[in-house]
């Protein structure tokens, strides 16, 4: 698992072999909150599979990205 950080939000990707040479995005936001560590799942389509490991977690982080920048300027109800 690999660990990337944006807008000072962790994000640990974990990208997932559903099938030799079909990879699925898998990423978790890391929030700490009162000493606290909230964890938001982030999925990718199953029917997205990409070729490799490190191409699903690119698009995990993607997804994680745009997550974090719709609670950050409040478009996705989170905030």
């Amino acid at each position: 698992m690999r660990t990337r950080t944006y807008r000072d939000h962790r994000v640990e990707l974990d990208a997932e072999e559903i099938r030799k040479g079909e990879w699925v995005a898998r990423a978790t936001i890391v929030i700490v909150e009162h000493s606290k560590a909230k964890r938001i799942p982030i999925f990718g389509r199953r029917r997205a599979t990409l070729d490799t490991e490190r191409q699903a977690d690119a698009y995990g982080f993607e997804l994680a990205k745009l997550w974090i920048d719709g609670k950050l300027w409040g478009s996705n109800g989170h905030g």
